[in-house]
């Protein structure tokens, strides 16, 4: 009785590694394979997701870009108007007390950004530290787009102990003309 139990369970076992090499052998290589699909696909799911959520902060800055598209080309003018320009740029100086040493524009020239004119511009002027700052921002406030392209300030030590700077500027402003006497309309 004992050897038919014995044997019973031998069986069992011969049986049930019969049945796992036949049958289950196959089937776990699928299951691995399975497993390493689902890992790549969850793997890609939260890629997706996460680039959803991006695209989805964009489309809610959507008008914010918009706005500043439409404040930059209105920024910028039609025509060179290289006239109005140095009007402009000798008000700001008179309005911020800025000392004006020399102001040399270019000629408009065609710009690296197609369909835009870029005229060169050349500044020197001295005045306190206050005022240079004043003469900036009013530059950066100007209604047309003007680009600093570089700057070098000096200062000097005046008799009554204040600092008295000299700024030699460098900068572009544009106008949205391809300079054959076309103008372009912004898209």
């Amino acid at each position: 009785m004992r050897r038919g139990l014995i044997l019973g369970i031998l069986l069992f076992f011969i049986i049930t590694a019969g049945w796992w090499f036949l049958f289950m052998s196959s089937k776990s290589s699928d299951i691995e394979e399975f497993n390493a699909q689902r890992d790549t696909a969850a793997i890609e799911q939260s890629t997706l997701e996460s680039r959803r959520n991006e695209l989805a902060a964009l489309a809610a800055k959507e008008g914010d870009f918009l706005l500043g598209i439409f404040e930059v080309q209105s920024s910028i003018p039609a025509t060179p108007d290289g006239a109005a320009l140095i009007e402009d740029i000798n008000q700001i100086a008179l309005d911020t007390g800025v000392e004006l040493l020399s102001f040399s524009p270019s000629p408009p020239v065609a710009s690296t950004v197609p369909g835009l004119a870029e005229i060169q511009m050349n500044l020197t002027f001295e005045a306190p530290y206050f005022k240079v700052l004043s003469f900036l921002f009013a530059l950066e406030d100007l209604e047309r787009l003007v680009r600093v392209d570089q700057i070098s300030i000096t200062s000097a030590l005046l008799e009554d102990g204040s600092n008295l700077l000299s700024v030699s500027l460098t900068a572009a402003a544009f106008s949205m003309t391809d300079l054959s006497g076309n103008s372009e309309v912004a898209p």
